[in-house]
């Protein structure tokens, strides 16, 4: 019998106070039989069956070894027992010998029994932590076939949206730049030509929106610096955060190896996400940049923290999801289409909210 497995269970429990309650009842035990006289011979009798009480909880308690440690023990008190007491009566002598081998055959029995009983409830255990781990893994499965049916129904319906936009604001665009063309600027309807013309580029950014949303691009991989890429990023962010109030602190692993990567669409990754913590910033704050390698996994990481006002526990599960914002004039598109950029790469985008106050948007790329 491999007894392993007990005794890793048992260093583990560690219970002092039960040893202790064994070796205090064997004593009082045998403290009765040597202080009762032998003229109560039904006393003795008594005494000499109290024993299996320390002898059975050793053995459930610490399994056979312990068991019959125990009931060597007891045997060896009360044998020094008889030997002071009972030799001039030889019948009961060997019915008390007989009863020291019941000692340690209940103590071998009970040990074995209580032996497989704790290696079968560890082996439930393990079990069942196996099929709670196994149930999580498919709900999480579930939530992401769930999540990829949604996006590619809203990914068709937003092509079709995109495209049927897309050809009446041409035909608007070619328009104005006609009736521009025939009013001069100090024109009093000039104004109403420079409105027509924003309004007109900010539709056609977000029918991009769409259309990247819908169709992302396959991305076409190369060598690339991640420093190098989220350096140039922060300096196209860094106006706006200066104009916000925002300090941008970076701290770029040196170490970091060269990436297999589509420089643009990371970038565009890196620009939303900063973006995104910089507009949820709108009373200043703090703006960190953080990569390191992770060499156990071969993975770059890159995490971005803002102080600002974080996001819900109820929504932050849905940060991802197309058209989810927390923002009143946000499309809900940004970190949607990140999110594909990077699962693309074979990464992930995660966001945790911090201990204090704010997010932080953790990108991971395999190196």
């Amino acid at each position: 019998m491999d007894l392993r497995p007990w005794l890793r269970i048992r260093r583990s429990g560690g219970d002092a106070w039960k040893a202790s309650l064994i070796v205090v009842l064997i004593l009082v035990i045998s403290a009765f039989h040597f202080l009762t006289s032998t003229e109560h011979r039904y006393l003795h009798e008594i005494y000499q069956r109290t024993y299996y009480i320390p002898i059975l909880l050793a053995a459930f308690w610490y399994g056979p070894v312990i068991g019959v440690a125990a009931a060597f023990g007891v045997s060896a008190i009360y044998w020094i027992h008889i030997r002071m007491d009972w030799l001039q009566a030889p019948v009961y002598s060997f019915n008390q010998y007989a009863e020291i081998i019941l000692y340690h055959a209940v103590a071998l029995t009970i040990g074995i029994l209580a032996f497989r009983e704790r290696i079968q409830r560890r082996r439930l255990e393990e079990t069942s932590t196996e099929l709670a781990e196994a149930y999580q893994r498919l709900q999480t499965t579930f939530e992401q076939l769930r999540r990829a049916d949604r996006l590619a129904a809203l990914g068709e319906l937003s092509a079709g949206i995109a495209h049927e936009i897309r050809n009446p604001l041409g035909s608007i665009k070619g328009s104005i730049e006609i009736l521009e063309s025939e009013i001069s600027e100090g024109h009093p309807k000039h104004e109403f030509i420079e409105i027509i013309k924003e309004e007109t580029s900010r539709l056609n950014g977000l029918v991009q929106e769409f259309l990247e949303f819908a169709r992302p691009p396959r991305p076409s991989i190369a060598a690339a610096s991640l420093n190098d890429l989220i350096g140039g990023t922060i300096s196209l962010v860094a106006k706006e955060a200066e104009q916000s109030g925002i300090q941008i602190s970076e701290e770029l692993d040196q170490t970091m190896p060269p990436l297999s990567l589509d420089s643009d669409q990371i970038r565009q990754v890196l620009l939303n996400v900063l973006l995104n913590a910089i507009q949820a910033m709108d009373r200043g704050g703090q703006l960190s940049i953080r990569t390191h390698y992770e060499g156990w996994n071969n993975r770059a990481v890159v995490e971005v923290s803002d102080t600002g006002p974080g996001v819900a526990p109820d929504q932050l599960e849905h940060i991802f999801d197309p058209f989810f914002s927390t923002k009143s004039n946000g499309t809900g598109l940004g970190l949607s289409i990140s999110h594909q950029l990077v699962e693309n790469h074979g990464g992930r985008i995660i966001a945790v909210s911090n201990p204090d106050r704010g997010l932080t948007l953790r990108i991971e790329l395999p190196a």
